[in-house]
């Protein structure tokens, strides 16, 4: 995790949080290294947006509007590039996430002998539903390969089982059987749900750390400041434009 601190960014967008991420080890960090990148530089770009508006802040030539403005541009350039790498790095996730979730959900190939398996699967079709499950369970869980192999590797109907209840047994047969490869998917799932959750306080941490002018007129009655008007930097941008537009030379 990273030690850098800076009050002015929320610790929602510090470079830590990947660290934060479940399963988050030596195991998975080399699928994460994106998901890092893209963390750090989003906080980098922040920390560089709020020491452009103190420094444009110092600029003598500069009134509030054309600081503003000048700030605007900056966030603008510097998060081009980190709205790049977030997305990619959520790109890539999902595409890892989809590779090694068709491995974990692979058919498998029944260890029993077709008799056997025929015989495990007319077994099981003939329990209740409960117990169905729960034996099921218990052979997922204890690692046996000729129960779980018959059953899951035959047609769902075989041995009582509906498609998606047959579907979901598998996943955990396989993730029961490779559960490196089922880490994995759990942090890069986790990490791509941080990415997309984080998403939204990021373009506000933006908007914010590059703020905007506010227009306050004094109350009449008991003297307080009563907020009137809020300027964008786009407002600020358009009001140019129209003043710029006065100036233009007739052809």
């Amino acid at each position: 995790m990273s030690d850098e601190v800076d009050i002015r960014i929320s610790p929602t967008l510090h470079p830590g949080i990947a660290g934060e991420i479940p399963d988050f080890d030596d195991d998975t960090r080399p699928l994460l290294g994106a998901t890092e990148t893209a963390v750090h530089e989003a906080f980098q770009a922040l920390q560089s947006i709020h020491d452009a508006k103190a420094g444009a802040a110092k600029n003598p030539t500069l009134n509030e509007y054309a600081q503003l403005v000048a700030v605007d541009t900056h966030a603008t350039k510097v998060m081009s590039k980190v709205y790049g790498s977030w997305s990619r790095a959520t790109d890539v996730l999902n595409a890892n996430i989809a590779s090694m979730e068709k491995e974990l959900n692979a058919p498998v190939e029944q260890r029993a002998t077709a008799s056997m398996a025929s015989e495990i699967r007319s077994y099981f079709r003939g329990l209740e539903p409960g117990p169905r499950m729960n034996a099921l369970r218990k052979a997922i869980e204890s690692g046996d390969e000729i129960t779980a192999t018959a059953v899951l590797g035959g047609r769902p109907y075989l041995s009582g089982l509906d498609p998606d209840l047959h579907a979901e047994f598998l996943r955990d047969w396989h993730n029961a059987q490779r559960p490196l490869e089922a880490k994995k998917v759990r942090a890069m799932k986790a990490a791509a749900d941080m990415l997309n959750n984080r998403y939204k306080l990021l373009t506000k941490a933006v908007s914010d750390a590059v703020g905007d002018i506010k227009i306050y007129e004094t109350s009449k009655v008991n003297g307080a400041p009563i907020l009137v008007k809020t300027i964008t930097p786009a407002q600020v941008r358009k009001q140019v434009k129209e003043s710029n537009e006065a100036f233009a030379v007739p052809v």
